[in-house]
């Protein structure tokens, strides 16, 4: 896992680190690493042309002086666009500035050029609000060159903390991220813009210094989380049983998807409490399933919940919510239990909630536009709410508990078809009932959904929620995971 913090948490552990340092130096050698990073990033990329560096006057433009400087260096044609005007004087954008200009010059506006890479360098972490010009008319006309784009930081018009744009993006095709990730990056409108993602922590251990600071620190997971291990003398009554109440009429194959979902992430049972007609489906789709009548009497008192998808709003539908989580089961709670819970809402501990930003702007009070505002606040307003681990569903899905947050996978547009959500709740599910805990369980199966179906996506346009069943079976287990 790699760190993630608040924009202004990043520029707190960068002063931290500077005070510690012997000399005068300050954040100077931060400025330094950085801007060398920025520079082998585009050697590598390039080998000769004209490299537009867009540098603002603040510690981001700084970063984007010291590549220009370490460019020119190495031999290449750099062009240095600021068209924010001179950097604070005596702070070390200032100095990397004119160092810069002892070499080399600055314009205000676009060169007739044509650049083979350009780097970001304007606002970094510091963006609020929609680009003005005349930054939003450079970004525009940037977009449209066929030049690489690196962003250093954060891409200009990309909020660091929320992930959310007003108006013109830079379109990266590569962020540079210093110290720790920013939440903004990785969640809302961040995936859309970043491209590829990596972190050059510039000898900074960000996560020791957070959590010395106090300092609300959150994780990316960077690597396949485990499965769950299933010992060589196992059988299937050892790696639980998963009871789905989902599937109304006309709805009965959100109850099916999660089902399977739940039987290939490997649960030993998995009975579906369905209708009459809904259970003859089972023998042609998936016969390995059991059925049972949808009454809340039906379900085995040591079951893992899938409750939920497709179940509908009736005040059947609505009993059956109100019994099952109030008898001491657990599990996860999706689609129509999710309308249920914000009609009558309480703690459910032990319970993974999985919302869209409609249903999560429900449970909230809020519109889905302000979900989407802020992803991160409105998962972990959801956590503490409802004193359950929750997975806020949408590009970069978060997980949120008790303060604080996990960014999953960031997935692939081609997953925004109908049943995966139903898919996933029953994968947790499955995780669960063979002993994750709901943390783990939220972690693993929301990471591996959006990397499935983002390896899927490599081969064809669209991926439905049935193409990833098989590749549920298929993928290939790690260790248990320890701790959270």
């Amino acid at each position: 896992m790699k760190p993630v913090l608040a924009a202004a948490d990043v520029a707190s552990v960068e002063k931290a680190w500077a005070s510690d340092q012997t000399g005068d130096q300050g954040t100077w050698p931060l400025m330094e690493a950085a801007g060398k990073a920025i520079a082998r990033e585009v050697q590598a990329l390039v080998s000769e042309g004209v490299i537009w560096v867009l540098a603002g006057k603040g510690n981001n433009g700084g970063d984007g002086y010291v590549a220009a400087w370490h460019l020119h260096q190495t031999g290449f044609d750099v062009c240095v666009i600021a068209p924010l005007g001179s950097s604070r004087p005596a702070s070390d954008a200032e100095r990397a500035r004119q160092r810069w200009l002892s070499v080399g010059s600055e314009q205000e506006t676009l060169p007739v050029t044509v650049p083979v890479a350009v780097v970001d360098a304007l606002l970094g972490s510091g963006q609020r609000g929609a680009l003005a010009e005349p930054l939003a008319g450079m970004v525009a006309a940037i977009n449209q060159q066929a030049a690489f784009r690196l962003a250093v930081d954060v891409p200009t018009g990309l909020n660091a903390d929320t992930g959310l744009t007003e108006g013109a993006v830079f379109q990266a095709d590569l962020t540079l991220s210093f110290i720790a990730f920013k939440p903004g990056l990785l969640t809302g409108d961040g995936p859309g813009c970043v491209g590829a993602l990596r972190l050059e922590t510039l000898g900074v251990d960000a996560a020791r210094r957070a959590a010395s600071m106090d300092l609300a620190l959150h994780w990316r997971l960077e690597t396949a989380p485990a499965w769950p291990a299933r010992a060589a003398n196992g059988h299937k009554g050892r790696f639980g049983q998963v009871s789905v109440v989902a599937g109304s009429v006309g709805m009965g194959g959100a109850g099916l998807l999660s089902a399977r979902a739940a039987l290939a992430a490997g649960a030993g049972k998995v009975v579906w409490h369905t209708t009459p007609e809904h259970a003859q489906a089972v023998l042609v789709a998936q016969p390995e399933l059991m059925t049972a009548a949808p009454e809340a009497g039906a379900v085995s008192d040591s079951a893992v919940l899938v409750l939920g998808p497709g179940l509908g709003r009736g005040s059947e539908a609505q009993a059956r919510c109100s019994a099952l989580t109030g008898r001491g089961y657990f599990g996860v709670l999706d689609a129509d239990g999710l309308a249920w819970l914000a009609a009558h809402p309480q703690a459910l501990p032990g319970w993974v909630l999985t919302p869209h930003p409609g249903e999560a702007g429900a449970l909230l009070g809020l519109s889905a536009a302000e979900v989407q505002a802020d992803r991160c606040m409105a998962a972990l307003a959801l956590s503490e709410r409802y004193q359950a681990v929750v997975v806020l569903k949408g590009a970069g899905s978060v997980i949120a508990e008790a303060g604080q947050l996990w960014f999953s996978h960031p997935g692939t547009v081609a997953m925004a078809t109908p049943g995966m959500g139903d898919t996933l709740a029953g994968w947790i599910g499955g995780l669960m009932a063979q002993g994750f805990s709901p943390l783990q369980a939220a972690q693993s199966a929301t990471w591996w959904h959006a990397a499935l179906a983002q390896s899927l996506a490599s081969q064809q346009r669209i991926v439905l929620a049935t193409d990833l069943l098989p590749l549920i079976q298929a993928a290939r287990p790690t260790s248990p995971a320890r701790g959270h």
